[in-house]
């Protein structure tokens, strides 16, 4: 899977990495960067290319499910949800 775009994170900011993240992504969707189906790198990877924890990416995909953005499958990865949409990409 190609790397994923970096967000612009702040260190110093008193908003929590994962919140910044997650927001990010979130903007991503929302300009349609990121079309519904898209399957986001794994958490490790994410970790890895954007230079935080892996437990910091955890959080953020925490955060985007209970916003309703991202769905996890397991054995399969986490997925971008089309708008007001609950089930994984491809399911009925």
């Amino acid at each position: 899977m190609p790397a994923m775009d970096k967000p612009p994170l702040d260190h110093g900011s008193h908003v929590p990495l994962y919140v910044q993240a997650a927001d990010w992504l979130a903007a991503q969707v929302a300009s349609g960067k990121l079309a519904p189906g898209t399957r986001l790198p794994a958490e490790r990877d994410l970790a890895e290319q954007w230079g935080i924890a892996y437990a910091t990416v955890r959080r953020m995909t925490a955060e985007l499910r209970e916003r309703g953005l991202v769905t996890t499958v397991q054995g399969k990865g986490t997925f971008i949800l089309a708008p007001d949409s609950k089930r994984p990409p491809g399911r009925k």
